[in-house]
């Protein structure tokens, strides 16, 4: 899912998408996370690949639901729309 939001009069895209998270035990849960990337530009015209929101280890960020990850994105937009 990509949704399209303006912050400051910039639109800015973000993309959730499904994470699986493998088990060892199937009764562990979640099972599933979501991930997310945010676009500068129109993702369809963009000249380059959204950037992932990372964890402090550099791996995608996972999230439990797609409005935590899509509040959280929308939160670091606004620091980088900001410094831009």
């Amino acid at each position: 899912m990509i949704e399209k939001s303006s912050i400051n009069g910039k639109d800015v895209w973000v993309e959730i998408n499904p994470y699986h998270m493998e088990r060892e035990n199937p009764r562990t849960i979640p099972t599933e996370y979501f991930t997310a990337k945010y676009y500068l530009q129109e993702p369809a015209s963009a000249a380059r690949a959204g950037e992932w929101i990372l964890d402090k280890d550099g791996s995608p960020k996972l999230f439990e639901s797609p409005v935590a990850a899509l509040e959280f994105a929308n939160e670091k937009m606004m620091d980088i729309i900001h410094r831009v």
